[in-house]
């Protein structure tokens, strides 16, 4: 059995190292995160923006979330899976929020749910799931879901009050018993407050060098979709355009008749990964 996740997060914590997360959501970035060993995945709900191709996160379901994080679940150890509670499956009620994450936690095999924001339901359904055996990390900052209502992609704790609701919010979670804290484009001077008011680990996404950990969203560090990436993030690929490269040389050797080619082709001796038709 891997490793729990709450165990290794203190292990890197207590030793000073860096904790490194990235999203993933199939096959292919399961095993790219098993490949480089990150000490977790988040099943986001990014996948609405990266996978589905919308414009924000809101129209993703949870039964989506749950299919995707089965798949994450058979591929990278599903003690270290995270998965992200989508738009309107949280902080209305507290009791509906509990029995939509028990029942994520239960049917995906995940590790730990994820969820916006510190209100009063947020953080009574923290206490009541981690009292179950839930592991909860919590998500501060800016908050995706809440785009339509903050009128955009904004950065988070510019002022001194948002500054300060911003730590108010990160300790009422780590009362509550999350287990972690995402800080997501928050001012760096005041994800370095948080990180050092807080015992439990932070970690950022656009929030500067003063947390515990960082995730990114794979897709952008990538460069696996057209367009630009946030200005945070750093590009480590192009695959974008790779693939672009190699489908469209692929397309020209086929109407050129130069796929496929020999005869072994020619008589179908390789089935191929996908037994008949590879």
């Amino acid at each position: 059995m891997s490793e729990f996740l709450l165990t290794r997060l203190r292990k890197r914590v207590k030793h000073g190292q860096p904790i490194v997360s990235i999203t993933a959501y199939d096959y292919f970035t399961a095993l790219l995160a098993r490949a480089a060993d990150v000490d977790f995945v988040l099943v986001g709900d990014s996948l609405g923006n990266v996978v589905q191709g919308a414009e924000t996160t809101v129209g993703v379901s949870l039964d989506q979330v749950i299919y995707h994080t089965r798949i994450v679940c058979d591929h990278f150890p599903p003690e270290r899976v995270v998965l992200d509670m989508p738009f309107g499956t949280f902080k209305l009620d507290a009791d509906e929020t509990v029995s939509n994450c028990v029942r994520a936690f239960k049917e995906s095999g995940c590790g730990a749910v994820k969820f916006e924001g510190a209100n009063n339901e947020n953080l009574f359904a923290v206490r009541t799931l981690t009292e179950a055996g839930v592991p909860v990390l919590g998500h501060l900052g800016l908050l995706p879901q809440r785009v339509h209502t903050e009128g955009g992609y904004k950065v988070q704790g510019k002022t001194r009050a948002q500054a300060d609701e911003l730590s108010r919010e990160a300790l009422a979670l780590q009362k509550a018993g999350a287990f972690g804290v995402v800080l997501e484009c928050v001012v760096p001077e005041v994800t370095a407050r948080i990180t050092a008011e807080l015992k439990i680990p932070t970690i950022g996404i656009g929030a500067g060098l003063e947390c515990d950990g960082q995730i990114i969203v794979v897709h952008d560090i990538l460069g696996m979709l057209p367009g630009d990436a946030p200005s945070f993030v750093r590009r480590y690929a192009e695959l974008y355009d790779t693939a672009t490269d190699a489908v469209r040389q692929y397309a020209d050797d086929v109407r050129a008749q130069r796929f496929p080619s020999g005869p072994r082709a020619a008589r179908g001796e390789h089935a191929g990964r996908y037994g008949g038709e590879g």
